[in-house]
């Protein structure tokens, strides 16, 4: 620890140190944002101005966190005591004297009066600046910024698309775009066209540095692509089929058949049925117009000399189908269908078949004609590729002038514009000396941050930058990232670039270059399994062991075991036949071999459970953790764990939705990760609705949705009053019921309401309509008490955010509300990354607000920390990439792609691509070793990970790679567990020791602590000594004696206690219910009991561990008579200040609270009361008896004995 203390410090004090360019490599954890926002405060103090100084960043969000953080450090400065500011200078290895503390009190104001200021921007907002000041011969005056560009390309292509197949469909790009069309299908054409305008920067520049599009680049870029194929040379209008005539007649040449016949003599010679076969298949190839083969003798008085079938098969194999089909013929006889050569290995076998000298000619004659075939295919493939590439590459370049013209007539451009367009002025002779007067009059120092997510680009565009400056001009430079974190390739993102820029800085700005490798952040059994995971991966190299900083911080590293198929198979027409849910049905796995009526029942679905079994075991676990566990807090105090602590990650968003519905089930908050879910809401849906019934009040099921809501809160009576009316459409029902005395109030309600709406829809803009039917529907309020505890906030913010929506689509002015319903009709069907995200929760932004659980995505967690994260789905493959975009090459060091092409489907790969393919290959699995650090170093203390079993398991995933090295660990240290599990075998590293396992509590000695999760108890045992009506007092039986079998009634309760207690802290296994001898039904009968419990509101605080200090499910204490009370749960809540206060004794009831038992419940709820008050003297007690049906009554600990 004090070794890599002293390390940093030294890093730091380089790093930092002002007058010289640094490059700095840094783990993470290890503090880049630190390093980068206290290198500003070093320049300032030592006299640059703030404007002189370009901080670049990739997020907002980041740019915002630096610009926070220097001025805070400038604030404290600026009032601290002097003490505390020379430490604070200390640090940041500043040796204050009285003059320099002086300085540093004034960089505050200075920095707030500075004009310009100091600028800390996104690459994307700095290139926005740059083309605002460009030159008016830039033509890029009066430009504005258009985010989404989906819609912008849905607009673009159909009106490309019409004149393709209309007015120009005999132009060069359309018949290209036919052929596109012919091969490919128009959907993934539209994808193709999609993803080369993302990547048109590189295209235009591969097409020759800025040329505008246009035939001649485009034919001499098609050339080079010709040659990089293997082609020769041709002209941009030779027809595909002139390629692949050629290549046949070069196979088939004069001659070619003499040692193919050769090889079809041993074949013959072969007495094996295979070879056999191949002969047959041989001597078709071989055969002549007629149908004979040269050198056999043909049919019965057939005597045409060799030479003239020879004329004859040369003649067969001149048409190009013929030759083809030949071929096809000759690849089965060498090459498996897998498409490798088929295996002809020397033998004794073989050599008595053949003899010697035979079979060595013979196995020399199978490589050589099968490499023969074996190229003469790939350069086919070859052909095809060529051919495709030919016409996708004419119709993007068409397709990219048009977008081009689009825009242009608007005077609009995207992110990618702005990039190009900047490196275009930087590389233009005539603008380029303006921009970079400009450039070098504002700044002198440069700070680049994130370094690895920079596309070869950006980089380019930083090279015309830097190079065109003097020595002594130049800037110092500021480079701080990580290669190990580099995950947005899909964003472009290089990480070699890192080096690159690094050699480019050291060579020409002296530059320095640092490595830190301890993080601040994570515990050392984290960056054990860290060092362990990757020190032996070849794709992760170079890869430093890295040390961890945060002193004696306990943590953990633990993998679930996977959820397999033997429990996931489900009959799920049996189960909706019962009216059950599918994964309800799963049971004892019968089959059956009895027919079925297919007219009156479906087929047997059989669907897999293993990703809901995940979840259901994520929200007991979580439940378990949230109130138990500890966490160490970065000043050494310890706090119980709240929801706030955890992150959730996964590596999509596809199966979010399934965890998230669990979690919302079982009660848990959370904030999603779902982006453009906003519309796909069901509160959003309700709302649709409405809007849609007040245009077209003939849409009787948008009305019945609106009823149906809870704006309306109307119920199946009314609604089925409202169906059963004679009038023609169900507003006219409305309005006549509603007119009657004995109308439901509901209904009243909603015909007065929607007739005012009705009205008001008329004259009124979309946003306004919604903030009349906002407040006069009091709509918020009324969702807020209808929706689960847990999901409140989460809907809240939906409601906000779609009445935002509606202000932004076009200032909230839309002439017509259906205008502003089609608006959302096109907005639900654009991609998630331009539809409405939903609505963002109000909370503090610090990491530790304890109210949620966070969702993320590994992308979106990038920058984050938690004390506990988990990851989600570690078992899954990642999906191969899309075939229509394209295949960039571009190294680091080059200024220009080397190739560009569209990758193709599996027929048009060809085989001259293979190195790039595998590059690319390469690159995808470095960054889903890259996914993996990231996940598993946003974790300060516990690291989760589970998953489901693979029908084809790959030994690559995240969950592979951590079972490996936690069994590497577990070899080599004592300290690593291995735990067993129903579903396999867990692993585990690490120590939940003293002040970090779950809280033992102060309540009363030797109360138990929660178990790591792959080892949770099962208390079966005292579980099955519990009743309804005698869960406590539980006197002590007498050994041997026989007790009767349990009622129904017994058997419900004892159940319904087992179920809370895993629902709010034990962790439990799948069908743990089995295991306490409950059956499946049984288990399903408590559940609705169990969820009313737990989602009541007025009991809602007792079980949400945001609201409490800490609880304990099924205590067992000590009366003074030696009675053993057993208490369903004990609540303990913090005071004002934050120590402990006031503790609750609840006790469940499976009755209602109009039991006529109730004056007993309360006797006996105060007797647990006084004994509890007992063991914590001073402490207020209360009681409170929790029934069933949702309801809870309040006990006095002081209230007296029940009478007779």
């Amino acid at each position: 620890m004090a070794d890599s203390t002293e390390a940093v410090a030294g890093l730091n004090t380089l790093a930092l140190d002002p007058a010289r360019s640094v490059v700095v490599e840094a783990c993470a954890g290890s503090g880049k944002t630190w390093l980068l926002a206290a290198r500003v405060v070093r320049l300032l103090l030592a006299g640059v101005a703030p404007g002189e100084i370009l901080a670049i960043t990739f997020t907002r969000k980041a740019a915002r966190e630096i610009e926070e953080r220097v001025f805070d450090w400038l604030r404290l400065l600026a009032t601290a005591d002097e003490a505390t500011a020379i430490a604070f200078l200390r640090e940041r290895g500043v040796a204050a004297d009285a003059a320099i503390l002086r300085r540093a009190r004034g960089l505050f104001e200075r920095a707030l009066a500075a004009q310009p200021g100091l600028t800390v921007n996104t690459f994307h907002g700095w290139f926005l600046q740059l083309v605002a000041a460009a030159p008016l011969s830039a033509n890029l005056a009066g430009t504005t910024l258009v985010a989404g560009g989906a819609r912008l390309f849905d607009e673009c292509w159909q009106n490309f698309a019409t004149r393709l197949v209309g007015t120009a469909a005999d132009s060069p790009a359309g018949l290209a775009f036919r052929s596109l069309l012919e091969t490919i299908g128009q959907d993934a054409t539209r994808e193709l066209l999609r993803r080369g305008l993302d990547r048109r920067a590189e295209w235009l520049i591969w097409l020759g540095e800025g040329g505008e599009p246009g035939i001649a680049p485009v034919s001499a870029a098609l050339a080079s692509l010709r040659a990089d194929f293997g082609l020769p040379a041709a002209s941009i209008d030779a027809a595909p089929a002139d390629d692949r005539a050629a290549l046949l007649a070069g196979f088939f040449a004069a001659g070619w058949e003499t040692d193919f016949h050769a090889y079809l003599g041993f074949l013959e010679q072969s007495s094996l049925k295979t070879d056999l076969a191949l002969a047959q298949n041989l001597r078709a190839a071989l055969a002549d117009a007629a149908g004979v083969a040269i050198g056999s003798a043909g049919s019965s008085g057939d005597e045409t000399p060799a030479q003239t079938r020879r004329e004859a098969l040369a003649d067969a194999v001149s048409d190009p189908a013929s030759a083809s089909a030949r071929l096809a013929a000759l690849r089965e006889v060498f090459f498996t269908a897998a498409g490798g050569l088929r295996a002809r290995k020397e033998s004794k076998a073989l050599n008595e078949r053949f003899g010697v000298d035979g079979a060595a000619r013979f196995l020399t004659l199978h490589a050589e004609l099968g490499a023969r075939v074996g190229t003469c295919v790939a350069r086919l493939a070859d052909a095809a590729a060529y051919a495709f590439n030919r016409d996708a590459l004419l119709v993007l370049d068409t397709f990219l002038a048009e977008v081009e013209e689009f825009k242009a007539t608007r005077r609009i451009i995207d992110f990618a514009d702005a990039e190009w367009r900047v490196l275009q002025l930087l590389r233009d002779d005539d603008n380029a000396a303006y921009v970079q007067a400009k450039l070098d009059a504002r700044y002198s120092h440069v700070l680049l941050d994130e370094f690895q997510d920079a596309n070869p680009l950006q980089w380019q565009i930083l090279l015309a930058w830097f190079g065109a400056y003097s020595d002594a001009a130049r800037p110092a430079v500021f480079l701080v990232g990580d290669p190990k974190q580099s995950i947005y390739r899909f964003r472009r993102a290089e990480p070699r670039l890192f080096a690159a820029a690094g050699d480019f800085l050291a060579t020409h700005f002296a530059a320095a270059r640092c490595a830190l490798d301890a993080t601040r952040r994570n515990a050392q059994p984290i960056v054990d399994v860290v060092n362990a995971l990757f020190a032996g991966e070849e794709l992760f190299q170079p890869f430093r062991q890295q040390l961890s900083a945060a002193g004696e911080l306990p943590g953990r590293v633990e993998l679930l075991p996977l959820f397999g198929e033997d429990e996931g198979a489900v009959d799920a027409s049996a189960a909706r036949k019962n009216g059950e849910p599918p994964a309800a049905a799963a049971g004892e796995g019968e089959s059956t071999t009895r027919l079925r009526d297919p007219l009156r029942e479906p087929a047997a679905e059989k669907q897999d459970t293993r990703r809901q079994r995940e979840a259901v075991r994520l929200a007991e676990t979580l439940r378990a953790i949230v109130g138990r566990w500890q966490i160490v807090e970065r000043d050494g105090r310890c706090r119980l764990a709240r929801y706030g602590d955890i992150l959730l990650l996964a590596r999509t968003r596809t199966q979010l939705a399934i965890y998230e519905r669990e979690l919302a089930a079982a009660g848990i908050p959370f904030v999603g990760a779902a982006r453009g879910g906003l519309l796909q809401t069901l509160e959003a849906r309700d709302i649709a609705a409405l809007l849609t019934f007040l245009v077209n009040p003939a849409d009787d099921l948008a009305l019945a949705q609106t009823l149906a809501s809870p704006l309306f809160a109307c119920g199946d009576d009314e609604l089925l009053a409202l169906a059963a009316r004679p009038e023609a459409g169900w507003w006219a029902r409305l309005c006549q019921l509603a007119a009657t005395p004995v109308a439901p109030p509901t209904l009243v309600r909603a015909a007065q309401l929607l007739a005012d709406w009705r009205e008001a829809a008329a004259r009124l803009p979309a946003h306004d309509l919604l903030d009349r039917i906002y407040h006069q529907g009091q709509l918020r309020e009324r969702y807020r008490q209808a929706v689960p505890a847990a999901l409140v906030e989460r809907v809240d913010a939906n409601l906000r955010a779609l009445l935002l929506l509606a202000l932004d689509l076009d200032g909230g002015r839309y002439p017509s509300l259906p205008r502003f319903i089609d608006e959302l009709r096109a907005l639900v069907d654009v991609a998630d990354d331009e539809a409405p995200d939903e609505g963002v929760i109000d909370a503090p932004l610090d990491a530790d607000d304890g109210s949620r659980v966070r969702i993320l995505t590994i992308h979106g967690a990038k920058g984050l920390e938690a004390p506990i994260v988990w990851l989600l789905d570690a078992n899954g493959s990642t999906r191969p990439e899309s075939g229509w975009q394209p295949l960039v090459e571009w190294l680091p060091e080059e200024a220009a792609p080397r190739h560009f092409s569209i990758r193709g489907n599996k027929e048009l790969r060809g085989a001259a691509r293979e190195p790039l393919f595998a590059a690319e290959a390469a690159a995808a699995a470095r960054e889903e070793l890259n996914l993996l650090y990231v996940a598993i170093t946003r974790a300060r203390q516990v690291f989760i990970a589970s998953g489901i079993a693979g029908r084809k398991d790959s030994e690559t995933t995240p969950y592979r790679r951590l079972q490996r090295a936690l069994a590497a660990l577990a070899e080599n240290a004592a300290a690593a567990e291995v735990g067993e599990d129903a579903e396999g075998e867990a692993l585990a590293h690490g120590d939940l020791a003293d002040g970090w396992s779950p809280l033992t509590g102060c309540l009363a000695p030797g109360l138990a602590t929660a178990a790591p999760l792959s080892a949770a108890g099962d208390k079966a045992a005292a579980e099955q000594e519990v009743s309804e009506e005698t869960a406590a007092p539980v006197a002590m039986r007498s050994v041997g004696l026989r007790r009767p079998a349990a009622s129904a009634g017994e058997r419900f309760g004892v159940l319904l206690h087992a179920l809370i207690e895993r629902r709010t802290g034990l962790p439990a296994e799948d069908g743990w219910w089995r295991a306490l001898g409950f059956s499946d039904d049984e288990y399903r009968a408590v559940q609705p009991a169990a969820g009313r419990m737990l989602n009541s509101p007025s009991l809602r605080r007792f079980f949400d561990a945001s609201c409490y200090r800490q609880a304990w499910n099924e205590l067992d204490l000590g009366a003074a008579d030696g009675r053993l009370l057993r208490l369903d749960r004990l609540v303990e809540f913090a005071d004002a200040d934050g120590d402990p206060g006031e503790l609750w004794v609840l006790d469940y009831k499976s009755s209602s609270a109009a039991t006529p038992r109730l004056p007993e419940y309360r006797q006996q709820v105060a007797d647990y009361c006084r004994i509890v008050a007992a063991v914590f003297p001073g402490r207020p007690v209360r009681g409170l008896l929790a029934f069933a049906s949702g309801e809870c009554i309040e006990v006095d600990a002081n209230e007296p004995a029940a009478s007779g």
